[in-house]
C-alpha cells in the first residue's frame, strides 16, 4: 500500500488502493483545507510534492486549469483531491 509522508507535519499515512491523497489524509485525521469537498473546484487542497512525482499520474485538464487559475503551476504542485498515488510520495501541506 502506498504511503504519503507529510514533511511539515512529520507524519506518514497509508493510502488505500483507489483513494486520493485527500481521502487518505481525511481517514487518518489529518486536517487540510478543501473548501469544495474534494471536487476539483476550489484548489484549496494544493500541496507541494517533494518526492515521488513518478508515482502520480499526470494532472487531468480540470486540475491543470485550477492550478493555472491559482497561479500555482508546475510539476511540484498538485491538488490532493485529484492525486491518486501508485507508490510512496512526500508532500508539504504548508505552502
Amino acid at each position: 500500500m502506498p504511503c504519503v509522508t507529510i514533511a511539515d507535519r512529520n507524519r506518514v499515512v497509508e493510502i488505500p488502493a483507489g483513494c486520493s491523497i485527500l481521502e487518505a489524509l481525511e481517514m487518518a485525521g489529518v486536517n487540510i483545507m478543501h473548501a469544495c469537498g474534494g471536487n476539483c473546484i476550489c484548489g484549496t487542497c494544493n500541496v507541494e510534492v517533494l518526492a515521488g512525482h513518478e508515482h502520480l499520474p499526470p494532472p487531468a485538464e480540470a486540475e491543470r486549469l485550477i492550478l493555472k487559475k491559482l497561479k500555482r503551476q508546475g510539476p511540484n504542485v498538485r491538488l490532493t483531491c485529484q492525486a491518486h498515488p501508485v507508490g510512496d510520495v512526500t508532500i508539504q501541506i504548508g505552502l
